[in-house]
């Protein structure tokens, strides 16, 4: 995990985008990571993400956060922020092992945070 969250860092520096679901050569990302970007300097924010399982948006970066509604599998929810942002690890949630990747969504007039294990 450490070295994904360096190479993340990596990729962040130096402006590269996520493409495909790789971010580099030979370095494969979740799937949930965000698979288009925006030009410019925020090239995360107002991409369209896509609900891998159902998940609750939390007010928190934490399982355990206040839920302000659900993200239902399927359902298409955009990117707020720039990048996904570090949190409660989560362990066995949407086929990942081990992560705490978290990602800022707005999702019918709904704004927090869900696992980022659980988009694509």
């Amino acid at each position: 995990m450490k070295k994904f969250a360096s190479l993340l860092s990596v990729v962040a520096m130096t402006g590269a985008t996520f493409a495909a679901g790789t971010i580099a050569a030979g370095a494969v990302t979740p799937e949930a990571a965000p698979t288009a970007a925006s030009s410019g300097s925020c090239p995360g924010k107002g991409t369209t993400v896509k609900a891998k399982e159902s998940v609750k948006i939390r007010k928190t970066k934490k399982l355990n956060g206040t839920a302000v509604g659900l993200f239902p599998k399927g359902a298409k929810a955009k990117f707020t922020a720039c990048t996904v942002s570090s949190g409660q690890t989560y362990h066995n949630l949407c086929g990942w092992d081990e992560d705490n990747r978290w990602s800022p969504i707005a999702y019918r007039g709904m704004k927090g945070w869900v696992p980022t294990a659980c988009e694509i």
